[in-house]
């Protein structure tokens, strides 16, 4: 089950159904289907798990599973006491350190890091049309202190920026309006509304993951806080793509020498030009991060370990 509102609605979406294709695979399931609010099951089930902040309800299914994979403003630890007193009847998480505190205050769960579909992210023939210096896909929900340290440094080069960064009519407006009160548009949100591309298909975006020199990846703050090691991150890696990344202490620890890890700002700038002009060390780097994503985040392997976690609950 994934909850249709929000932004991130078609990767939620897609990441969803690799999910369902993945444990379909498993002997003893049965079918497994994605549902959302507006096409829930038709029969009771025996499991529902949840991807986003839906509450379950009984007539849905026997269990109810939280997986608890999206970043919060707030902080995950205090999303995690709402998520406690509803009721789930079982827990999965991207983070250990969370997990652990689940676990401390007497609940059970299992660590389950996102998993890549190697079907769908894996290398592709190149494509002139992105073979960009610098490439990025996303929209503008990392904050303006992560977006200026590890993106608009790369708004110097030939930068293949992708998603939702345009600055909408009405808000230009309201902000002259308004302007005796100093509201004013972030600068990196007037240089990305020129720079972006505007989304990007979801089939292409494997074809920009191995055809972009560099790839970039910004975690969102309360990722780096919980140590999360994100989905983006696998799928670049996957597709061959040479990634350069700000840090994440269990990356650093478990994936040196698969990714580059930058500090923002002018180590951004330093390492991209640095890598641009080294494509031997590129592809060796890259290379390394493709087998790590193929031996270590395949979403098979992460499907069957929810699978035994399953087993144990139902």
């Amino acid at each position: 089950m994934f909850n249709s509102k929000g932004w991130n609605v078609i990767g939620d979406e897609l990441h969803g159904e690799s999910m369902c294709k993945a444990i379909s695979k498993i002997k003893d399931i049965e079918i497994a289907e994605l549902y959302a609010p507006n096409n829930l099951p038709k029969e009771k089930l025996d499991v529902m798990i949840y991807l986003n902040d839906t509450e379950p309800h009984q007539e849905w299914a026997k269990k109810h599973i939280l997986y608890m994979q999206n970043a919060y403003g707030e902080g995950s630890d205090k999303i995690l006491k709402n998520f406690q007193n509803v009721g789930y009847d079982g827990y999965a998480f991207i983070s250990n350190k969370l997990l652990d505190i689940h676990k401390q205050e007497g609940h059970d769960g299992i660590f389950l890091p996102f998993g890549v579909d190697t079907e769908l992210f894996y290398p592709r023939e190149k494509e002139e049309e992105f073979g960009f210096d610098v490439a990025y896909v996303g929209n503008d929900i990392k904050g303006e202190v992560r977006t200026n340290k590890y993106l608009l440094p790369a708004a110097q080069f030939n930068f293949g920026l992708f998603g939702n960064w345009h600055i909408p009519e009405s808000n230009i407006r309201s902000r002259i309006k308004f302007w005796e009160k100093r509201e004013k548009i972030p600068h990196y949100r007037k240089i990305f509304s020129k720079l972006s591309r505007g989304k990007i298909p979801q089939e292409k975006v494997p074809i920009l993951y191995s055809s972009a020199k560099i790839n970039l990846n910004c975690t969102a703050q309360d990722c780096v806080d919980w140590d999360v090691i994100t989905l983006r991150t696998f799928e670049v890696l996957a597709c061959r793509g040479f990634l350069i990344t700000d840090k994440v202490p269990i990356a650093e620890k478990t994936m040196q020498g698969c990714m580059v890890f930058t500090d923002g700002d002018d180590d951004l700038i330093e390492k991209i030009g640095y890598y641009l002009s080294n494509e031997k060390e590129r592809e060796k780097i890259a290379g390394k991060g493709y087998e790590y994503a193929l031996k270590n985040a395949a979403i098979d392997s992460r499907m069957n370990e929810l699978f035994n976690y399953l087993r144990q609950i139902i």
